[in-house]
């Protein structure tokens, strides 16, 4: 089996990185015909709600799509076309090219532009007309894909409701992490230091961190010893940082964002991780790559409850689930664990184990492959 990877994703991306990784390790021969455009999918996204005024931007675009294409119309016939994250506006090039080459087009559509600009960061008027943009850019973006792939039943649900789409369309792959970088490693002795709790990711609101930061407050006048590390960049950064000063939290250590071989250094060096605590819409639908990395690394998680979170994880058996928004519940679940080692060691071996099961780049993988061998021998039987 041959899939091409085409357009201007980004290729360092976790999702793009592990996918891929999972194809090739059960046999699928994965050629990538890539130009990057962007500095992340964040510098991406942020473009999509500005309505992509800059000349000089549109024409790389063009002549980039221009490039990819005869490179693919050059090459064998493959047996799939795949459009990476974030490449909503890759699928209509891409689409086209599927026609001529008559490949069936799988997009890897990971998120909806218009839930995390408008509906979650709130960085867009939900009655404007970028909002409007946005929303037909992922409704035309599925439409013309054959197959959408998507991490959760509950992200799927939202696709299809929101944009009228149908179910069939869509397919479920939770989004794993890195095994080869993100793995349980021998403990390190705490020589003295406070119990640290990492959490890692971009300030945005579908991470909850005003929820930590209150946490964390509520502990320090508890009297307890904790050290919050928090690590990475973002947009929100600024007010979180204010937040923590407002209310003379000291014990919240602020780091900045750190390469996956030194982030998961850190996660070796910590007690616990912590995944989401927003009370969005989006942090219902996901459970995201920090989670799944945690897991790997077979440490203890705490995140909060969701739809999405229940799909993959158990409550008690390889995490533990709090209520999103509640600084009381957080605190509360991150004092169990302190004071209860063997539960914290219980979870970390069992969220490893269900990472492996379900989450491992070769479980992804497979599961893809099988899905993309039904579906073409269905098309051969059609035909």
């Amino acid at each position: 089996m041959t899939v091409y990877y085409w357009g201007t994703y980004d290729r360092d991306y976790p999702r793009n990185r592990i996918l891929m990784a999972g194809l090739r390790a059960n046999g699928v021969e994965v050629r990538e015909f890539h130009i990057s455009l962007w500095r992340g999918p964040a510098d991406k996204i942020e473009r999509a709600g500005s309505g992509w005024i800059r000349p000089a931007l549109l024409v790389r675009w063009a002549w980039a799509y221009l490039i990819l294409s005869v490179r693919l119309l050059k090459s064998p016939r493959p047996d799939f076309l795949f459009v990476g994250y974030s490449g909503h506006f890759d699928v209509f090039p891409a689409w086209c090219l599927s026609r001529l080459r008559r490949v069936p087009l799988v997009f890897d559509a990971f998120l909806s532009l218009y839930d995390s600009l408008v509906l979650d960061r709130g960085t867009i008027a939900k009655d404007g007309w970028r909002a409007r943009f946005l929303a037909a850019m992922d409704r035309s973006a599925c439409r013309l894909a054959d197959r959408v792939l998507l991490d959760t039943r509950a992200h799927i649900q939202f696709f299809c409701e929101t944009y009228n789409l149908p179910r069939e369309k869509f397919w479920e792959l939770p989004i794993g992490a890195d095994d080869s970088v993100f793995r349980p490693e021998p403990a390190i002795p705490r020589n003295g230091h406070p119990y640290t709790v990492i959490h890692f990711g971009r300030y945005i609101p579908l991470h909850g961190l005003e929820t930590i930061v209150r946490a964390a407050r509520r502990l320090e006048k508890s009297g307890e010893s904790i050290r919050f590390l928090l690590v990475g960049d973002g947009e929100g950064r600024p007010q979180i940082e204010t937040l923590a000063r407002a209310l003379g939290t000291t014990s919240i250590q602020f780091e900045d964002s750190r390469t996956p071989e030194d982030l998961a250094e850190s996660i070796r060096q910590a007690d616990l991780c912590l995944g989401i605590f927003g009370i969005t819409g989006k942090a219902a639908r996901v459970v995201p790559n920090k989670v799944y990395e945690a897991l790997a690394s077979g440490k203890p998680v705490v995140t909060g409850d969701s739809p999405a979170a229940r799909e993959f994880l158990t409550d008690e058996f390889d995490c533990l689930l709090c209520e999103r928004g509640n600084p009381e519940a957080l605190s509360v679940a991150i004092l169990r664990l302190k004071g209860d080692p063997d539960l914290a060691r219980r979870l970390g071996d069992n969220g490893r184990r269900s990472y492996e099961a379900k989450a491992s780049p070769a479980v992804i993988g497979r599961a893809l492959i099988e899905r993309l061998a039904s579906w073409r021998e269905e098309g051969r039987r059609a035909a």
